[in-house]
C-alpha cells in the first residue's frame, strides 16, 4: 500500500512480538504528505517488470543494464576459449550489468579472454573462471598487454547496444508523458511510454560507461606512448 522510492531506505518489516507488519520512517513526514518506502536496491528493468512502473531518468542510483558479450567465431582459438567457459558455467554468449558506477571484474574478466591472442592459451582457464566469480585469483585480474584490446572490445560492445536502443527511441517518436496517471492513458500509449522511459535510461548507463571508458582508454594509450 505504499509507494517505492529510490531516496529511502525503510521497508516494511514483521514484528514477532506484535505479531504485526511494522514501519519506521526514515525521516520526518508532514501531515498529508506521502510516505514512501524501498522496493529494494532493483534496476529500472526490475521495476518494471515486478511493480509496473519506471523511476524517473537518473533517479535510481542502482539503475544497471545488461550488456551482451560474444566470442567471435573468427578467433583463432574459439573452441578453446569457449570450452574454458562452458567448464566454467559459461557460453559464447555473455550478459553482465553495468551501472554509472562502473561494471564487475567478470565482464572485465570476459573481455580480457575475447580478446586474448594464441600464446595466452594456458591462461584461458584462469581468465574464464574469473568471468564466471570462480576463480581464487586476487580482484585486481589485469593484463596490461591486452588492456587496452580489452577496453575497445567493451566500447564496441556498448555502442552496438546503443545502436539498437537509439533505433527504437527514434521509430517511438517524441514521448513525454505522465504515467503518473495512466487512467488518463490508453493502456497501449501508457505500455510505450513505460518502454521508451526504461530504454532512455539505460541508454544513458551505456552513454555514461562509454564516456568514462573511452577517456580511461585515451589515457591508457597515452601513458604507454610515454613510457
Amino acid at each position: 500500500m505504499l509507494n517505492h522510492s529510490c531516496e529511502v531506505e525503510t521497508f516494511l518489516d514483521y514484528d514477532k512480538s506484535s505479531q504485526g507488519v511494522v514501519f519506521t520512517t526514515d525521516r520526518a513526514y508532514q501531515p498529508g504528505e506521502q510516505v514512501f518506502i524501498s522496493y529494494g536496491k532493483k534496476s529500472n528493468g526490475e521495476l518494471l517488470l515486478s511493480y509496473g512502473f519506471v523511476p524517473k531518468e537518473g533517479a535510481n542510483p542502482s539503475d544497471s543494464v545488461e550488456l551482451p558479450l560474444s566470442l567471435k567465431k573468427s578467433d583463432k582459438c574459439y573452441k578453446e576459449k569457449l570450452e574454458a567457459l562452458r567448464k566454467h558455467g559459461l557460453s559464447t554468449s555473455q550478459c553482465y550489468p553495468i551501472q554509472i558506477t562502473g561494471w564487475p571484474l567478470e565482464l572485465m574478466a570476459y573481455a580480457y579472454l575475447a580478446v586474448s591472442p594464441p600464446s595466452m592459451s594456458k591462461q584461458f582457464d584462469e581468465i574464464a573462471a574469473a568471468a564466471s566469480n570462480k576463480s581464487t585469483i586476487k580482484k585486481d585480474l589485469r593484463y596490461p598487454d591486452i588492456e587496452e584490446k580489452a577496453l575497445q572490445f567493451i566500447l564496441d560492445s556498448c555502442e552496438s547496444s546503443i545502436s539498437k536502443y537509439s533505433k527504437f527511441l527514434q521509430a517511438s517518436g517524441s514521448m513525454d508523458l505522465d504515467v503518473t496517471s495512466p487512467k488518463q492513458l490508453n493502456r497501449r500509449v501508457f505500455l510505450k511510454q513505460l518502454a521508451v522511459d526504461l530504454c532512455t535510461s539505460e541508454q544513458r548507463i551505456l552513454f555514461r560507461a562509454q564516456y568514462v571508458r573511452l577517456h580511461f582508454l585515451r589515457f591508457f594509450i597515452f601513458l604507454f606512448k610515454v613510457l
